[in-house]
C-alpha cells in the first residue's frame, strides 16, 4: 500500500480541510467530497483508476487533483 502515496496536498471544501496522501484519499475526495463534476475532476477520478490497474503513477493523481481543485476553485496547498 506504501507505493500508493504522494506528497501530502491539503484541500479546503465548505470550510473543511483535509490532507490528503494517498490515492484512496484522493479517489473517496473525488468521489464525496467533490462540489462538482469538472472535466478534471473526472481527468482525476481516472487517473485514481489507472494506479490501481498498475498504469500510473501515484505522482500523476497529485497532480490531477492539484488541477481539479484548480479548476473547481478549490483551496489547495502543497
Amino acid at each position: 500500500m506504501s507505493k500508493r502515496r504522494f506528497k501530502a496536498v491539503t484541500i479546503t471544501i465548505n470550510g473543511k480541510k483535509k490532507t490528503l496522501r494517498t490515492v484512496l484519499q484522493a479517489g473517496n475526495a473525488l468521489l464525496n467530497d467533490w462540489p462538482e463534476q469538472t472535466p478534471a475532476a473526472k481527468a482525476a477520478e481516472m487517473t485514481v483508476l489507472d494506479v490501481f490497474a498498475d498504469i500510473a503513477e501515484p505522482e500523476d493523481v497529485r497532480r490531477a487533483l492539484i488541477a481539479a481543485a484548480r479548476a473547481s476553485d478549490i483551496k489547495c496547498s502543497s
